[in-house]
């Protein structure tokens, strides 16, 4: 009797490989792509919860094309799509906030100083965002 591929096994072949930085996170990688094969008994063994050859070879093709892409199933992978959107959004917000300073900026009924503390900015920057300066 052959025995199977722990979770850890893999996960250490695979950060080893990768340059996973750490055990968890390998493990974590290889956890999600475990739970996409569990149901199938070439792949995985219920009763040792070991991948079998196959089922390490199927992981280890899968893990290794989501690194050749760029597209890691991990949720520290996650965090980097969310932390994508989130810049994007800071993007499209600073943008928006200087179009309203600008425009505060021609009404001359309100202070600068009350217009820069609504921008959470100084009053030097104001000048800056009126100008198109970074």
């Amino acid at each position: 009797m052959t025995t199977g591929t722990s979770i850890d096994d893999l996960a250490r072949t695979l950060a080893d490989h990768h340059g996973i930085d750490t055990h968890a996170a390998a493990v974590d990688t290889v956890r999600v792509h475990v739970d996409e094969i569990r149901d199938d008994p070439e792949l995985w063994d219920t009763a040792t919860r070991t991948l079998t050859s196959a089922g390490v070879e199927v992981i280890t093709r899968a893990v290794d094309a989501s690194y050749s892409v760029g597209a890691v199933a991990t949720a520290a992978a996650q965090v980097l799509v969310e932390l994508e959107e989130v810049t994007s959004e800071i993007g499209r917000l600073t943008a928006r906030r200087e179009v309203l300073v600008r425009t505060a900026m021609r009404r001359h009924e309100l202070r600068r100083d009350d217009i820069a503390a609504a921008a959470g900015v100084t009053p030097a920057r104001l000048y800056q965002i009126r100008d198109g300066r970074r």
